[in-house]
């Protein structure tokens, strides 16, 4: 290898003690070229005057880049010539001192950063004790302007492949973030938010935003900024469409956004050294960013009110769909699931509410449900709650079998066309549908997806079994016969075909044969009305004759009917004995209504009583005082709970008084100054026809407890799915193991069997 020259080691210690000196050298000051800064043994005698030739233009180009108070008149910069400083640079960079000139030119800065500091004091402290949001724009602009002033000649290191443009603003933003107070991000907020106002003119934001951008805290805070840009989307949401159901809101969102929010982004995103692409690149990402934000927060305000928007439908149709678009989008499925059970547990699911209340809310779920989610999975997560908290009330089926029969009905609104009900447990693919879809992602396992069913079905599908609402149909149809006022059953005709069509004809014979006595009932009533004018005679009764098997259970009474009453009854009896030899009427005194014309010394009323408040005044007839013990003795030992609500009611209307020592006056004339009609206590219940028939179907199931009795025997104690799935193989058990839990419950009550960590046990006497 060779060795280098003596030339070559002399050049380089020439540009070495050059470097030194420059670095170390004040300006201004006088750099006479003598023996102290000559180099020993110089052989280049041109070396003197090249080092004085750089000497020269190192303190010409110092004292151009020297950064001074460009808001102090007394620091004013030198008078310079652009062209001798352009060909001093040249030269420095050219004879590679660019280096070095930035070291010294960045000393310099960093001297000259109190100027900085000052300014942030004091806008600062002015935005501290006025709140006023432009001192801090204002120091963001003299701050930039300093900036500018001192780098104004650094673009030229970048000709000589030194980034002085970049090493100085970064040297330069170091010293802001480092020197910036706790309080500058809060201010910096402040003055974004303040940008977004309507009063704030496209000018000042453009100012702003190029002041923020060229000091480099565009990419500092940009978390910042899309933190107030997501409040501010927020805000709007919620100023715009919380409470606001009945008209589209996504659209007017989406016209805000491109009309308000869209021309901000361009002001703040976009910089004036952007090409027409690169501003497309980077405004598409940031706008779609944005407007995810915008949907998240609408779909989240949708689902907060999910439950009261399902209470509003179908006024509130329009958030519905909207909610659909935006969780297309957004994919918040799971939340929409958590807080409509959660708010569906918490405001409907307790016994204060009232069954046809839940059923109605049930009902909506399911419109709405089916508006957001067709295939169903939102609604099986959602309704499973619903249907196990209505399985467990005891008068859900009956509130049902009432909608059912009532045409103005709100759980039969809005379906076209009456329909048999449809199978919802489980359904085979269709793969000639066109429109299939595969399951949710977010499906829960037990979910299978199914057609949509009509509302009935879907209510009936509650339970396992068709069989109860069937009985509780016949009961309340038989209820309706029996309160009938007229002869008029048309609706109660038409409501049987009906019901035909939903669950079939074969389930409801019995209902026609109950139909089918009404009318012979009538027909016999018009026979022995002829008969009874043909003898002259008049008999007021007209009676409903019932094929006891085929009718529910009706609650029997001990109450005899005195007087004319009974007379009546034996009357009728006789005639319809003549009319039909082979039958015998049993009246059911405790069923019915009786028109009573009473005439008072100094009043008549006209009124439609029971036949228990009939018989009461008609005792009255022929003693005008009795006591309660008596009543109850005459009218056959009925019980005096019963007894004393009939009495209220005649005292309620003014025509009997109440003595001490529970007696009772009537009251030929109207008391003067006698006291207001009280209200009625509260009275106690006659037994209702549907509990006759629950205690049937109880009396029913006793025959099978010995099945059950072996079971706990053998077994020491057994759930209730394999008690059912054991009764099964026993002959003639057609039960659900709804019926069959609640006849267990009835036997636990007697004290027969015990429950507990979820099976039954049988309870050893002794």
């Amino acid at each position: 290898m060779k060795s280098p020259s003596a030339n070559t080691l002399h050049s380089k210690k020439v540009w070495e003690g050059l470097y030194k000196y420059l670095l170390n050298k004040p300006i201004g000051v006088p750099h006479p070229f003598d023996a102290a800064t000559k180099l020993e043994d110089n052989p280049d005698p041109q070396s003197s005057v090249y080092f004085e030739s750089c000497l020269n233009s190192w303190d010409y180009v110092c004292a151009a880049m020297q950064p001074r108070n460009i808001f102090d008149p007394s620091d004013a910069a030198p008078q310079i010539d652009e062209e001798k400083l352009s060909s001093s640079l040249k030269e420095l960079l050219y004879k590679r001192l660019a280096w070095p000139l930035l070291d010294w030119f960045l000393h310099e800065v960093r001297k000259k950063q109190y100027l900085i500091e000052e300014e942030i004091d004091s806008h600062m402290s002015s935005w501290e004790a006025t709140g006023d949001i432009d001192s801090v724009a204002t120091m963001l602009s003299r701050v930039l302007q300093l900036w500018e002033a001192w780098a104004k000649h650094t673009p030229w290191f970048n000709r000589y492949h030194v980034d002085g443009v970049l090493t100085f603003r970064r040297h330069c933003m170091v010293h802001l973030n480092a020197y910036a107070p706790l309080n500058f991000r809060d201010a910096l907020r402040q003055l974004i938010v303040s940008t977004l106002s309507p009063d704030s003119s496209e000018e000042r934001n453009q100012k702003i935003f190029h002041d923020i951008g060229s000091l480099g805290l565009i990419a500092d805070q940009e978390h910042l900024i899309t933190g107030v840009v997501k409040g501010h989307i927020a805000n709007r949401v919620q100023e715009t469409c919380a409470g606001a159901w009945n008209e589209p809101k996504w659209t007017e969102l989406k016209q805000w956004f491109d009309e308000t929010l869209q021309p901000w982004l361009n002001i703040a995103y976009i910089r004036d050294w952007m090409a027409p692409p690169d501003v497309q690149a980077m405004l598409e990402p940031v706008a779609a960013k944005y407007q995810w934000h915008m949907c998240e927060a609408m779909c989240s305000l949708r689902i907060s009110e999910i439950f009261d928007i399902i209470v509003d439908y179908p006024e509130s149709s329009p958030a519905l769909l909207d909610l659909r678009e935006c969780l297309f989008q957004t994919g918040q499925r799971r939340e929409v699931v958590e807080s409509l059970r959660s708010s569906t547990k918490k405001r409907l699911l307790h016994p204060g509410a009232d069954t046809k209340d839940i059923i109605t809310q049930y009902i909506s779920t399911i419109r709405c449900l089916r508006i957001l989610d067709p295939q169903g999975s939102l609604l099986f997560s959602v309704a499973d709650p619903i249907r196990k908290y209505l399985r467990a009330r005891p008068d859900t089926i009956r509130t049902i079998v009432q909608s059912l029969v009532d045409p103005n009905s709100e759980f039969v609104a809005g379906e076209d066309e009456v329909k048999p009900l449809q199978d919802t447990q489980w359904m085979h693919d269709d793969y000639a549908d066109f429109s299939w879809m595969p399951e949710p992602a977010d499906a829960e396992p037990e979910f299978r997806t199914t057609r949509a069913t009509d509302i009935i079905s879907t209510l009936v599908s509650i339970y396992d079994s068709r069989d109860l609402f069937v009985k509780e149909l016949q009961v309340l149809l038989a209820k309706r016969l029996l309160e009938a006022r007229n002869e008029d059953h048309e609706a109660e005709v038409r409501n049987l075909e009906i019901l035909k069509l939903r669950f079939g004809d074969a389930p409801l014979q019995v209902c026609d044969v109950m139909m089918k006595d009404i009318t012979d009932s009538r027909r016999s009533n018009q026979q022995i009305q002829t008969a009874v004018n043909a003898d002259g005679d008049q008999l007021p009764v007209q009676t409903t004759i019932i094929s006891r098997l085929f009718w529910p259970p009706i609650p029997s009474s001990s109450l005899v009917m005195p007087g004319q009453l009974r007379k009546l009854q034996e009357s009728y009896a006789r005639r319809f004995n003549t009319h039909k030899p082979d039958r015998k009427v049993r009246f059911m005194s405790n069923v019915g209504t009786v028109s009573l014309n009473i005439e008072l010394s100094d009043r008549t009323l006209d009124l439609d009583v029971t036949p228990l408040q009939a018989a009461v005044i008609e005792l009255f007839s022929a003693k005008d005082i009795w006591f309660t013990d008596d009543l109850a003795k005459e009218l056959g030992g009925i019980d005096i709970p019963t007894l004393d609500k009939a009495l209220e009611f005649w005292i309620d209307q003014g025509v009997l008084k109440s003595l001490p020592d529970r007696q009772y006056q009537l009251l030929e004339v109207a008391e003067e100054g006698a006291q207001a009609p009280r209200l009625p206590k509260p009275a106690v219940p006659e037994e209702p026809m549907v509990n006759e028939a629950e205690k049937a179907e109880a009396e029913k199931m006793r025959v099978f407890w010995q099945f059950i009795q072996g079971m706990l025997t053998n077994f020491p104690s057994l759930p209730l799915d394999r008690i059912h799935a054991m009764l099964r193989l026993a002959p003639n058990y057609d039960r659900t193991k709804e019926q069959l839990a609640a006849f267990m419950e009835d036997l636990k009550r007697e004290g027969v069997v015990d429950f507990r960590d979820g099976s039954w046990r049988l309870i050893r006497r002794g």
